[in-house]
């Protein structure tokens, strides 16, 4: 229960910063793609948290939009990387990377068992496993390829810019690594492999990833 309020308190955090930037004025590709970002890490955080608190829905619920939740940080975090802190693609390149995986992903997590079996869940509470789909290799593929993506165009900035961006981009891509590494470590690795009880930590971590980058651009 009380790790349930705690990621209950995180995502509704996340869904403040998420609203800050996209009613920012003015709007720009970067407060627009970090603000859905915030959002769906809201999302992630908040289908977890609901596993937790034991809340009328169903467990099976929550897991599925701990993947969306995922899924859409993902999706949003890519065209974040090409907006920050230049802008290097137009609005309409960037949603061309956006709009397959949303309509793809979104609902094949919350009406279909392609990725996830949704029949095959234990309590949150009490450890849980993550039953994969016959297509849950796409989804991993995709996790892959586009946070490595993103990465890659941190670091090209990184090496490209100097003066204040260089120092931006260094305490972005350090919130942006460790974070990752714990939420795909914890919340992805360990559930598709063996039964997991600390899969909230993943949850946890998105503090530091959310906390960095959000210094980062409100003293940009």
């Amino acid at each position: 229960m009380t790790i349930g309020i705690i990621l209950l308190i995180i995502a509704l955090s996340e869904i403040g910063l998420g609203l800050k930037f996209l009613l920012s004025v003015p709007r720009n590709q970067t407060t627009v793609f970090y603000g859905l970002f915030a959002f769906g890490s809201a999302v992630y955080v908040g289908g977890n948290s609901f596993g937790y608190l034991g809340w009328p829905i169903s467990v099976q619920l929550a897991e599925s939009l701990g993947w969306v939740g995922g899924a859409l940080a993902t999706i949003f975090f890519l065209p974040f990387s090409f907006s920050f802190p230049i802008a290097r693609r137009s609005f309409r390149e960037l949603w061309t990377v956006v709009i397959w995986p949303l309509l793809v992903f979104v609902p094949g997590f919350l009406v279909t068992d392609l990725f996830i079996n949704q029949r095959a869940l234990s309590r949150f509470g009490e450890g849980y496993e993550t039953a994969s789909g016959p297509y849950m290799w796409v989804f991993i593929l995709f996790l892959i390829v586009y946070w490595s993506w993103s990465i890659y165009n941190l670091v090209l900035s990184y090496r490209k810019l100097d003066g204040i961006h260089h120092k931006q981009l260094q305490i972005i891509l350090f919130g942006t690594m460790i974070s990752l590494s714990a939420t795909l470590f914890m919340d992805v690795y360990i559930p598709l492999t063996q039964v997991s009880h600390i899969a909230y930590v993943g949850s946890l971590f998105t503090v530091v990833w959310l906390g960095s980058s959000t210094y980062i651009l409100l003293k940009k």
